[in-house]
């Protein structure tokens, strides 16, 4: 074999494993960010809001069980925001009752409401 054409061949060579190295390395950063936005959105700050009961609604889900136990309830927060939390009917909850909501603020900055 000639000298350029050995050089030709070892440089087709290397450029391959450079471009398989590439995307091993880019497999392994995306992992590493889906783990970091994991740990972020893992990291809450809950606190008590005061709302207003707006409306109640059947839970519109696929499961029986949860249909049976659950309400969407419709809440109108003292700030004016409109929310939807779940509750269970034991809970018991009526329009217009005044209540406290758990506003929960992921490190990601979604922000969820729970009825506890």
């Amino acid at each position: 074999m000639r000298e350029e054409t050995r050089r030709k061949l070892d440089r087709v060579i290397r450029v391959q494993r450079l471009k398989r190295i590439g995307i091993g390395a880019m497999a392994l950063v995306a992992i590493g960010a889906y783990f970091v936005y994991e740990d972020l959105d893992a990291r809450i700050e809950n606190v008590r809001v005061p709302a207003t009961v707006a409306a109640i609604t059947p839970l519109n889900v696929k499961s029986t069980r949860m249909i049976e136990d659950g309400l969407t309830v419709d809440m109108l927060l003292n700030d004016g925001r409109h929310v939807n939390v779940i509750a269970l009917k034991t809970s018991s909850p009526h329009v217009g009752d005044h209540v406290e909501i758990t506003e929960h603020h992921h490190g990601t900055g979604r922000i969820t409401y729970s009825w506890k």
